[in-house]
């Protein structure tokens, strides 16, 4: 063998040995090598130009496949040579491909890990900026607690510094030290005001010890007094006799000033001056009484007290503090209970409050010389500061018309005893915002048939004035007083004004009965005013409502010009005579018989006439309306308007010239003037005669 062949087989063994150590290395450190390959080559790699050379390979790719698929249409075998060489060279190109897609995806991780480094760098600076921002927070807190730290002795009130160095002794004060040292100087003050008030507590503990022997004084005074009432007691039972022989009301009168402290104040100001006019006119014209719960107004006035004190007062903050949580235990303890109340019953619950009157009442009974009497009550609204009156009335005797009954109605008589005053609203300008703020929505028109009527004569009478309150701005509302002098004059002016009122309806009472049974009775002293005889007849009499008034056409002018309202008492007379039928509408006022009433007519003969279509009927209403003070200074009365209603009837259906009414009165001239004008005047002269106006 020669040196070739060793060097050949020397080769060989070297081969083998390197071959053998690359099949021992482990398959993962390969993999590991390539990816690290990989890495640095993407990094030494553009991606610019591996994005340009990817669309370069992949049109490359595409026509490869387009060259298959036309070589595949030829079917040689040349053809099918070309295909295998072109499958190859698009094997290679997928390779690349691949390639590429790790270079990038390689690229990709490498950012995504740069971006997730830069922010985990950019949260570590963030929360170190947030801890030293909470720290720097923490101690400006802390800075501004030690700066508005107050220590005790700033919440004593201390005595100015000048009069400390003028009252305090130089031991305390000892200017030479204070005056250069806050410090001692605020340790002298403190001093000095522990000092005065020791002796000041020691001043009050005398007080307190004088006041406990003052008030023992008081209660052997009392226990003296107490054990005097029972024979007291026993003089006033032996004196009873003497008082019913006398006819005295002593204990009544007790019984009714122990019941008036209990008034409200405006009620009060009422009893004293109502009950002085009752011993001036005498029982028989005016009765003033108190009625109601006297032990609900105890209680009333004791809660009144309590609320006031507390008003006053100035409580502890640890009583606050008690009250508080006594407060939100029976809270707690009545949860349960408050569930079940509905809506419903807590507005019914506090439109009672609201409307709440007090529990005692003052009566007041105006009484005429025939036993006829006026009973008014006069009652106090707590929240609403006004007083309501109710009202009932009491006969003698039975009343027997229908129409004469209404006019003797309380509501009747009491309206407007003054002008404008119906009652029919509060005078008081607050009472709307009450009701709103105690959420009622109702007006207060509403709830008057439930509490009464507030006219503005009770509360003057009762020393009330809200025009008053309302013009003056400096006065307020929950602090109105009554006022004394406005409830004296306002009594004696009412009562006067209401007694001729009541005697006013008792006489028209009297006419309307007279007058719904077919009489017309002429008033004293006015016989020789109308004549003997007359033919016409009233044959019916009631009263009538404003729907009807206001459809009839001959009432349209008195309408018109607000001469006749709803408000005023409407009736309706048929008067006839033969054929002819005359209808008479009347509106009397409620001021009767200061103002006359007013008559309407239509007469049913030969058709229907009325003052719109009859001169005749219009010159019967003028004299009928407006005649009656030219001669003589006398007020009007219903009787004395239908007598000469019947008069002037009787005058107009015998001028006619029909055989049907004859001349019956004596007559200077039937017709006169362009106007032919009838004689309604009636002079006495001789057996009477009628003449033109």
């Amino acid at each position: 063998m020669g040196k070739d062949d060793l060097s050949n087989k020397k080769r060989r063994k070297l081969n083998t040995t390197t071959s053998s150590e690359n099949i021992k290395q482990s398959p993962t450190d390969i993999y590991k090598k390539v990816v690290e390959f990989e890495e640095t080559e993407a990094q030494l790699r553009s991606a610019e130009k591996d994005a340009v050379l990817f669309k370069k390979i992949c049109q490359d790719v595409r026509q490869l496949f387009a060259d298959i698929a036309d070589l595949k249409l030829k079917g040689t075998e040349e053809a099918k040579e070309r295909i295998t060489a072109k499958r190859i060279e698009a094997s290679l190109h997928l390779v690349a491909l691949k390639k590429l897609n790790r270079l990038e995806k390689v690229r990709t991780r490498a950012g995504r890990d740069a971006l997730h480094k830069e922010k985990q760098r950019v949260d570590s600076t963030h929360l170190l900026l947030q801890n030293l921002l909470y720290e720097a927070d923490h101690l400006n807190k802390e800075v501004t607690k030690c700066l508005q730290f107050k220590s005790k002795d700033e919440e004593i009130e201390l005595i100015p510094l000048e009069d400390f160095y003028k009252d305090a002794p130089t031991e305390i004060s000892r200017p030479e030290i204070t005056k250069t040292n806050e410090h001692q100087l605020q340790l002298a003050r403190l001093e000095w005001e522990l000092r005065q008030r020791r002796e000041l507590a020691g001043a009050c503990n005398e007080l307190v010890a004088s006041k406990e022997r003052v008030a023992a004084a008081i209660a052997a005074a009392r226990s003296r007094l107490d054990a005097l009432s029972p024979h007291l007691r026993d003089v006033l039972k032996a004196t009873k006799p003497l008082q019913e022989c006398l006819a005295l009301r002593l204990d009544e009168k007790r019984d009714e000033t122990r019941a008036a402290t209990l008034l409200p104040p405006p009620l009060f100001l009422l009893y004293a001056n109502a009950s002085a006019y009752s011993d001036a006119l005498g029982a028989k014209n005016i009765t003033v009484g108190i009625s109601g719960d006297e032990d609900e107004a105890k209680r009333l006035e004791q809660l009144l007290n309590v609320e006031s004190e507390l008003v006053v007062s100035n409580d502890s903050d640890s009583d606050q503090e008690n009250n508080d949580e006594d407060q939100s235990e029976t809270k707690k303890k009545r949860h349960h209970r408050s569930i079940k109340i509905s809506k419903e019953e807590k507005a019914e619950a506090k439109k009672k409050e609201v409307l709440k009157k007090h529990p005692l009442n003052v009566q007041v009974t105006i009484k005429n010389n025939d036993g006829t009497a006026l009973n008014l009550i006069f009652s106090y609204m707590l929240h609403l500061k006004i007083v309501v009156v109710k009202f009932t009335m009491n006969f003698s005797k039975p009343v027997t018309g229908v129409s004469a009954a209404d006019v003797l109605n309380g509501d009747c008589i009491l309206k407007e005893l003054y002008i404008g005053d119906t009652g029919d609203d509060s005078p008081h300008p607050a009472t709307a915002y009450l009701l709103n703020a105690a959420g009622i929505s109702e007006e207060f028109r509403h709830f008057i048939p439930e509490v009464g009527k507030p006219y503005i004569w009770a509360q003057r009478m009762c020393g009330l004035d809200f025009m008053v309150v309302a013009t003056d701005t400096q006065k307020s509302n929950k602090n109105l007083q009554p006022c004394q002098s406005l409830s004296v004059a306002s009594v004696e002016n009412f009562i006067f004004t209401l007694k001729k009122r009541l005697k006013a309806r008792i006489d028209l009472m009297k006419e309307l009965q007279d007058l719904e049974s077919g009489k017309i009775l002429p008033a004293k002293g006015s016989e020789k005013d109308c004549p003997v005889r007359l033919s016409g007849s009233l044959t019916q009499w009631q009263s009538v409502g404003w729907q009807e008034y206001s459809q009839a056409l001959s009432t349209s002018f008195f309408i018109s010009e607000g001469l006749v309202t709803a408000d005023k008492m409407l009736y309706r007379a048929i008067i006839t005579r033969q054929s002819a039928k005359l209808v008479a509408l009347v509106a009397i006022s409620s001021d009767y018989p200061k103002h006359a009433p007013l008559f309407s007519l239509t007469l049913h003969w030969n058709g229907t006439h009325h003052a719109g279509t009859s001169d005749d009927l219009r010159d019967i209403e003028r004299v009928i309306n407006t005649d009656w003070q030219s001669t003589e200074k006398k007020q009007s009365t219903l009787s004395a308007q239908m007598l000469k209603l019947l008069t002037c009837l009787d005058i107009l259906l015998e001028t006619t010239g029909s055989s049907e009414f004859p001349p019956d009165k004596v007559m200077l001239q039937s017709i006169r003037g362009r106007n032919r004008m009838k004689p309604y005047k009636f002079l006495k002269q001789g057996a009477g005669v009628f003449v033109q106006y």
